[in-house]
């Protein structure tokens, strides 16, 4: 996934190649030569960062398939959004620091006289760009912090991430007013422009709210199955045609009028589209407050999403979920119960705790039985923690098979980076990277 952000830095820097003297490599430099042009190159690869990631956040369908669905998309946006900001950072130390070492006399002051770059604009709204720039590097790193630190709620972070696209309207007022008047035609200068107008564009749209309005369908809460451990099940009936989805996908549901659109999994199996049951572990305040949840609220669904469909070319498949991660998995078997079972072996790992206090062990027994799925029951107190090495034990096909895995961040890292180890296929390893922030 990393490899189109790589690309896009690649893309960058070799636009910035070409729209320089090539005879500049030759000559000699100051520090201050050498500054005017990594402030050109540092500030226009962490816009095209900038203008990936509103992109990204778009949610666009074709991206989202080629990138392998939306927890791809949204996991590639949260590090583009890294990148820029630190990129962004060394923008501004690379204007800053040799003015601090001239100030302190460590290196020659700035020779002063024309430097032919002037601005596209003129004079009269250079001050205005720059203090634009300053202050976004501000709202920048302040934004990113709030993305990444968890103490914070989600509902919260979601509102506060809305100002990214502002963020980025303000940085592009900043790029298009200082980029000189001589790169505007050259490479570099269509690049911007081309990501000054897909970006703003973007940004406009998630601004007035149109992100996923396309996707959404209303309907009701019909059912409310309390269960223990935590795990609420609601039950949601859809207008009109409802939403068409297959097992492992998942949505962005709403409920009521107030607060904001939660992803979740879909348990149910895709056969009647107005049906949709989601189940739903007690993890913070927001999925709190659904487990004190009433039939008969509105509801507004957005999706479906995800590409953790198990649509392979394996000659068996090997699941693998921790707690509320069996939630795709369950939507998978109820489909295999009600289509005959499966035509390939496929063996379920579970790491639930006890099957007499998981809420879904009943179920899971039940329902492997008629999807013809061999369950493995993994008790971390008797059977030690899972590992790879476990898994091909126990199975025959594991090594020809694909893995599918939702779960506990931990373990998936471990499971992914054995596999990779023993030289198995990559396309064969399937991760649900369900965290959006």
């Amino acid at each position: 996934m990393k490899s189109s952000l790589l690309l896009v830095l690649g893309v960058t820097g070799i636009a910035w190649m070409l729209s320089i003297d090539p005879t500049w490599f030759a000559q000699p430099h100051t520090v201050w030569s050498i500054r005017k042009e990594a402030i050109v190159l540092s500030g226009m690869l962490s816009y095209a960062l900038m203008a990936w990631l509103m992109l990204l956040a778009n949610r666009p369908a074709r991206l989202e398939r080629w990138l392998g669905g939306l927890d791809k998309l949204y996991w590639m946006h949260k590090w583009a959004g890294i990148y820029a900001a630190v990129l962004f950072f060394l923008h501004w130390m690379i204007k800053l620091v040799p003015k601090w070492l001239a100030g302190w006399g460590w290196i020659a002051a700035k020779p002063r006289g024309g430097s032919g770059s002037a601005a596209l604009l003129g004079p009269q709204l250079t001050g205005l760009a720059k203090d634009a720039g300053e202050w976004t590097i501000y709202l920048m790193l302040a934004l990113v912090a709030i993305a990444l630190l968890r103490l914070i709620p989600y509902h919260w972070f979601r509102k506060v991430h809305r100002l990214f696209a502002l963020a980025f309207l303000a940085v592009t007022f900043h790029a298009v007013v200082l980029l000189p008047v001589a790169q505007w035609q050259t490479p570099l200068g269509v690049l911007l422009l081309l990501s000054a107008t897909v970006g703003s564009i973007t940004a406009i749209r998630s601004l007035a709210g149109h992100i996923g309005r396309s996707r959404q369908h209303t309907g009701s809460l019909t059912g409310v199955e309390r269960q223990d451990g935590g795990i609420v099940e609601l039950h949601c009936t859809l207008d009109d045609a409802g939403m068409p989805h297959r097992p492992g996908q998942f949505a962005y549901l709403r409920i009521g009028d107030d607060g904001e659109p939660h992803p979740f999994s879909i348990v149910s199996a895709g056969d009647t589209p107005r049906e949709v049951r989601f189940a739903i572990k007690d993890l913070g305040d927001d999925t709190r407050r659904m487990q004190i949840l009433q039939p008969g609220l509105p509801v507004r669904i957005e999706g479906p999403y995800g590409r953790f469909d198990f649509a392979d070319r394996g000659s068996g498949q090997v699941w693998v979920a921790t707690g509320i991660g069996i939630t795709p998995f369950l939507s998978r078997l109820d489909w295999l119960a009600r289509h005959g079972g499966s035509k390939q072996p496929v063996s379920l790992f579970y790491c639930g705790g006890t099957p007499a206090g998981n809420p879904f062990s009943a179920r899971l027994a039940r329902l492997c039985q008629k999807a013809g799925v061999t369950l493995h029951w993994v008790l971390r107190d008797s059977d030690g923690p899972l590992t790879l090495a476990k898994i091909l034990s126990d199975n025959r096909h594991a090594s020809q098979s694909t893995l599918w895995y939702c779960g506990a961040q931990a373990l998936g890292d471990a499971l992914e980076k054995s596999w990779r180890n023993l030289g198995l296929p990559g396309w064969r390893f399937h991760r649900e990277r369900f965290a959006m922030r």
